[in-house]
């Protein structure tokens, strides 16, 4: 997952105390952001009061952050961090306490467009559904990081703080639970790839 040269000018420009710069940033940025977070934590206030920290941060030391070959990545990692540390100086917001983040991933997934495509029996769909209830919130996220934002292994590794192999070995734990929910989904195998 690399960004274009554009957002690397971009990236730069805002670096240079661009004002114009740093709010297309935010604008291309903020949906997403808001959505990750959700799948961090259901507690709303932590995720805005995370996101205005992280583009504070950003602006007042803007000329000495590091360069990134992806925006993106740089601002899911560093929104994750701060999610995690407010976490950690607020520990009522504890992560059992969390709703299922079912509703922010299932709409998101590349393959319910193709469930939905070819299969009009809703049996399926509720089946989905009822498997990625199952699933673990760091595999439901592992998902989401890889069909949904396109991270590669590498990148996600880092953005859930794992070894590569961690990452691996949870990605093909929740692609071998959410399999066994289906009887007779040889496609959809075709579609989610384990590696």
């Amino acid at each position: 997952m690399k960004t274009t040269a554009s957002d690397m000018l971009l990236w730069n420009t805002f670096q240079q105390g661009d004002r114009e710069a740093f709010a297309r940033i935010y604008n291309l940025y903020i949906e997403e952001l808001l959505s990750y977070g959700y799948r961090v934590t259901s507690n709303r206030q932590l995720i805005k009061d995370s996101i205005q920290d992280l583009f504070l941060h950003l602006w007042v030391h803007r000329e000495n952050l590091s360069e990134t070959d992806s925006v993106k990545f740089y601002l899911f990692r560093s929104l994750r961090n701060r999610i995690v540390r407010n976490m950690e100086k607020h520990p009522e917001v504890s992560i059992q306490q969390q709703e299922s983040v079912l509703e922010n991933v299932i709409g998101d997934f590349p393959f319910e467009h193709y469930l939905m495509k070819f299969e009009s029996d809703q049996e399926q769909i509720s089946r989905l559904r009822r498997g990625i209830e199952q699933l673990s919130k760091r595999q439901q996220e592992v998902i989401a990081f890889r069909y949904q934002h396109n991270f590669s292994l590498e990148e996600i590794a880092d953005l859930m703080q794992l070894n590569n192999q961690s990452v691996r070995n949870l990605l093909h734990r929740a692609i071998s639970q959410l399999r066994s929910y289906f009887e007779l989904a040889g496609w959809i195998m075709l579609l989610l790839p384990i590696i």
